[in-house]
């Protein structure tokens, strides 16, 4: 008989036990448009963006260092972080993508004029993750007009 463990049928974001430490990883809406001002996409889906950067503005550093040349588009991204005790992700992507369904003709019309839109997860560095994101899942990505992106991180991030 195998010792491998199946994705499904486990518990998420149970107890942790003796020896686990929490790993810390990232959700983010992306969002790229020629010409959308950001406050626009901060109104319409009543989340605040981390990162913000608006077509034709003299383009900087994340410190604030002026950089040459401007924004040749739009960049808008929120980000929350999540910690857990074991391994599974997958129940807070479902969580962020529904809370975008009532956004969907938002988020649709962003790409039928230009634009792309994410969701991505960011794993920080803390260890092992490993999850399955269902197909209900994948599904409202579709219909949001969602491309699902990974980040991975080797070393840990602050």
């Amino acid at each position: 008989m195998s010792n491998i463990v199946p994705f499904g049928g486990r518990k998420q974001d149970g107890a942790d036990s003796e020896g686990e430490t929490q790993r810390r990883f990232e959700l983010q809406l992306f969002i790229k448009h020629p010409s959308t001002d950001p406050a626009e996409i901060t109104a319409a889906v009543g989340l605040e963006p981390k990162i913000q950067s608006r077509v034709g503005d003299a383009r900087k550093t994340p410190k604030g260092a002026p950089l040459p040349g401007v924004y040749p588009d739009t960049s808008w991204r929120y980000s929350e972080r999540h910690h857990v005790e074991k391994q599974w992700f997958a129940s807070r992507v479902e969580e962020l993508v529904d809370r975008l369904l009532p956004h969907k003709a938002f988020l649709l019309s962003l790409r039928e004029s230009g634009g792309r839109t994410w969701i991505i997860v960011e794993f920080l560095g803390d260890g092992y993750f490993g999850d399955e994101i269902p197909l209900r899942t994948l599904a409202k990505l579709v219909e949001l007009g969602l491309d699902f992106g990974i980040e991975v991180f080797a070393v840990p991030q602050n």
